[in-house]
């Protein structure tokens, strides 16, 4: 039915070192410095400001890999005010919302 929601069991799997862990539908999250040369459905950046912080030389870097990675869908959540400094280059690509 069209507007309706539809609820999907879901594993949520950890892949230590890059390694694919999992079934086909589980959610699988794996570290950044990872999936260079992989390719996913959907990429997510949880609390992006965290990483500018915690790695500032490798942020860039960090961000484009994970970007290119995402074949349909890219994902970022801010626990801050919005999106880091070193994304203002950027801003004026995200929808209206996030600014």
């Amino acid at each position: 039915e069209p507007g309706c929601i539809k609820v999907v069991d879901t594993f949520r799997v950890a892949c230590p070192k890059g390694m694919v862990k999992g079934q086909a539908g589980d959610v699988r999250i794996f570290e950044i410095e990872h999936i260079k040369g992989l390719e996913f459905e959907a990429v997510f950046f949880m609390d992006i400001e965290t990483l500018q912080i915690r790695e500032p030389e490798l942020f860039d870097r960090y961000v484009y890999v994970g970007a290119t990675r995402a074949a349909t869908f890219l994902g970022l959540t801010c626990s801050g005010e919005g999106l880091p400094s070193a994304m203002e280059p950027v801003v004026n690509h995200f929808e209206e919302r996030w600014r």
